[in-house]
Parts: structure tokens; C-alpha cells; sequence
């Protein structure tokens, strides 16, 4: 019973257009329920609420979906609980490149479409209605509140290199939703990027580490010294080497998190003093699947079910993400995980997605070249180094004119400084089966 009423006072809180003022109010009260009122079980009693109202509006409304429950022999009655969500199959990434069979409303009530970057062929794109902006604006605006009170003047330093990204608009709303003045200034050239922080005096900044690392390299050799409150990242893999430099240069609290555009950005926390990721329980159910098998799994992939959306909702998603459960001290009452890289070929570095497959195909245009190579992602410093190891025979410039064709933003992230490129020539890769192998060194 108090879960139910829990799970309707939520929901009534979420889809209102709520005030920055009430945002502000609910911050400490929200901070405090959590802290001393929420427990895992008590969490997943509204959880199962949630995926039984998901499931029965999925099956109802979902082209997909229906057909997948058709053809399987599934009723929504039989989904009752989390545990019974390993009836039902995966979803995949190649099945949401058919978007218009996952769209649970008309067109005409599409409010925001957000798209990825980075990937091979058409980018995917996830819809969103104007209540899912709604409730996901006021859950962060709240976020920011239980974890920032007072002034908030947030520098948006995340790449807006195309409009659709979900990561720099749903920061945005969520400062404005906070009472706090949002500025979006882009993650282009850190020098530029000082000066903004000149100007205004934030006290605040979201951004990447890798972005981070370059402003504050710079700031360090202009001598620019400001004083933050709160850094918070996202995007790419933050190391305690990372933590220090961000805390002994600007005296601010380092803030990390993990989202992506199919679960609706940032929907994981990872408080300073936290040990993993912490997953919004309330708006998904997580899983973690052997890649192989697809059953359940201490260690393997993400796999996510969203229950608290209208647009386009997901069931038991593979994220293509791998992760451990984790247990981490902080008060936090929700489940936690660490992040271990990608089941397929795409990295991480500089602030961007970058695929083997991509840079195999551009690389093995160029005569000379067999089309086999090796991406290592390593460490200089603190910095990412990205060394392309190409098999045959060919000038560097015309390997890094070719990955720059690919990856035209690669460009600006090694002139800013976000990112180092090695490019390496060898007659044989001999150790090497496939024609792309990725590797990822960094100390996780």
C-alpha cells in the first residue's frame, strides 16, 4: 500500500511543469526519503508496478511488441514480475533501426526526436513525447537540487557538433527545471571555453573527462583559476587520476555518470565519494546477460527495460554496454554497477564513439593497405591515445586523411587536446584472426 502510494505521488511529481521553485523544495525532501525511507525491496515493489502498467500499454500500442507477444505466445498477464522478464526476448539494435514499429503514440504527439553519433549507417533515433520531457526534465532538475543547493550558473561544456544529441539538450532543460542559468557553450576550443567561464563565473560545469582534462590543462598553463562547486561528467571513462586533477585544481566535487540516448541519457549517479554507478531504479529495470548465452550473469551485458516511458518504449534492450554488479557505501539505496567497456567493436576516446568497422573501411580504401587493423586505446597521462596499427604499406598522411574523412570531429579533439593519434605501419599483423581488433588498455 504505501509502495502504491509511493509509486502515484511520483508520478503526479514527474509529469507536472513544475516550477524551478518547487524543484528547489522537493530537492531536500526527496533527499531525505531516499535517504531514510527507500530500500531495494521496497524499490522493487514499485518497479514491478511500473513494468506491469509497460507491459500492458506495450502490448497494446507497440507494433513490435505485439507481434513479439503474438509470436511467442506471451499475454501481459504473464509478465508479472521482474524475474518473469526472461520470457520475453531481447531487443536489439538492429531492431530499433525500424523506429516507426516501437512509436506507442501518433507522430503528431512527438514532442523531441534525439539521435546517436558516431555509429555505421543511419543513426538511431528515439522519440519522445512532451510528458517524457516533462518527467525526464523534473527527475534531473531534482537530481541537481538533491545534489547542488544555492547558485547555480552551469557551464555546458559537452559537444553539440549535431542537434540531436539527447546529452547537452536534457542538461539544459534540467538547469533550467533547477532554477539555475544554463550555459551551452560547446566543447570546441578550451581556450575559448575559459574565457566563457571568465565572463560568468559558473559555479557549476558538465562536461566529459576528456574535455575536462583539456580545460584544465590549459587553464593550468594561462594561469586561469577559478573556484567550482560541482564538476559533473559523462560520456567516456573517469579514472581517480582524473578525480584528483579536477579536485586539486578547481576545489570542486567530481560527479560521474552513464546513460545513452535509448534509456534516456543520464540514468546513473555516481555520488563523489561512490565506488560504481548507481541505476535509476525507478525509471529502469537492469539486467546483466551473458553475451553469449543471454542468461543471467554476474558479469556481461546491460540489457534495460524502461518503465516509465510513452514515446518508445524498450523491453529487455541490449545496451551492447558490459558491466559487473557492484556494491558501493554511499547512501544511495539503488542497485549499483561497474562499467567493464563494449561487447562490440566501438570505444570510447577524446569524447567520442569510434567504431573499428568504420576505420577498417576507410583505412582499407587506401592502395597498399590489406584492411586489417588494430585500434589500442590507451592512456598518455591523463589523456586518451588512440594508435591505429595498419597492416601493409602506405604514408601516415594518408591514413589520417582517410580517418579524417571518417571522423571529421577527430580533428578538432586532437588540436584541442582531448585526444592523441598514433598512427603505426606494420607488414603483418600476426597475431591478429579478424581484420579489426579492438583493444582497450586503460586502467578501469
Amino acid at each position: 500500500m504505501i509502495a502504491e502510494i509511493v509509486d502515484k505521488a511520483l508520478r503526479r511529481f514527474e509529469e507536472r511543469n513544475s516550477q524551478p521553485a518547487i524543484i528547489k523544495k522537493a530537492g531536500s525532501f526527496f533527499h531525505r526519503l531516499v535517504e531514510q525511507g527507500m530500500h531495494l525491496g521496497f524499490i522493487e515493489t514499485i518497479q514491478n508496478r511500473r513494468l506491469r502498467d509497460t507491459i500492458d500499454y506495450v502490448v497494446l500500442r507497440s507494433p513490435f511488441y505485439k507481434r513479439m507477444f503474438s509470436k511467442y505466445g506471451l499475454r501481459p498477464e504473464d509478465i508479472e514480475t521482474i524475474e518473469d522478464l526472461q520470457k520475453i526476448p531481447f531487443t536489439t539494435v538492429k531492431d530499433i533501426r525500424e523506429w516507426q514499429d516501437f512509436l506507442c503514440v501518433s507522430e503528431e504527439k512527438l514532442s523531441a526526436v534525439f539521435t546517436t553519433s558516431g555509429t555505421t549507417g543511419e543513426p538511431k533515433r528515439i522519440y519522445y513525447t512532451f510528458r517524457e520531457l516533462q518527467t525526464l526534465s523534473n527527475l534531473y532538475g531534482l537530481a541537481l537540487r538533491i545534489a547542488h543547493s544555492g547558485r547555480l550558473v552551469a557551464l555546458i561544456a559537452l559537444p553539440i557538433g549535431h542537434g540531436l544529441w539527447i546529452g547537452g539538450a536534457s542538461v539544459q532543460r534540467a538547469v533550467e527545471r533547477a532554477g539555475g542559468l544554463p550555459l551551452s557553450v560547446g566543447a570546441s576550443d578550451p581556450e575559448e571555453t575559459l574565457k566563457w567561464m571568465e565572463r560568468f563565473s559558473p559555479n557549476v560545469v558538465f562536461s566529459s573527462p576528456s574535455y575536462m582534462t583539456a580545460l584544465t590543462r590549459r587553464a593550468e598553463r594561462l594561469g586561469c583559476r577559478g573556484t567550482l562547486d560541482k564538476i559533473i561528467l559523462a560520456g567516456e571513462l573517469l579514472t581517480s587520476e582524473h578525480k584528483k586533477l579536477f579536485t586539486g585544481y578547481w576545489g570542486a566535487a567530481v560527479f560521474d555518470s552513464y546513460g545513452s540516448t535509448e534509456i534516456g541519457s543520464a540514468q546513473t549517479i555516481a555520488l563523489p565519494e561512490c565506488t560504481a554507478f548507481h541505476l535509476n531504479d525507478l525509471h529502469l529495470i537492469t539486467e546483466i546477460v551473458d553475451p553469449v548465452t543471454g542468461k543471467p550473469a554476474d558479469e556481461g551485458e546491460l540489457v534495460f527495460t524502461t518503465i516509465r516511458r510513452e514515446g518508445m518504449p524498450l523491453i529487455r534492450y541490449r545496451s551492447g554496454d558490459k558491466a559487473r554488479w557492484a556494491k558501493c557505501g554511499c547512501w544511495l539505496p539503488l542497485k549499483a554497477i561497474n562499467l567493464q567497456g563494449r561487447t562490440d567493436d566501438m570505444i570510447v576516446a577524446g569524447d567520442m564513439n569510434i567504431y573499428g568497422r568504420v576505420i577498417a573501411k576507410a583505412v582499407g580504401k587506401i592502395p597498399g593497405t590489406t584492411g586489417r587493423v588494430l585500434i589500442t586505446a590507451s592512456k598518455e597521462g591523463l589523456t586518451d591515445q588512440l594508435t591505429i596499427t595498419v597492416e601493409g604499406y602506405a604514408a601516415e598522411e594518408e591514413i589520417q586523411e582517410a580517418l579524417l574523412s571518417s571522423y571529421p570531429e577527430l580533428g578538432v579533439n586532437i588540436k584541442n587536446g582531448n585526444l592523441h593519434l598514433v598512427i603505426e605501419l606494420v607488414t603483418i599483423l600476426p597475431s591478429q584472426i579478424k581484420d579489426v581488433k579492438v583493444l582497450d588498455v586503460r586502467e578501469r
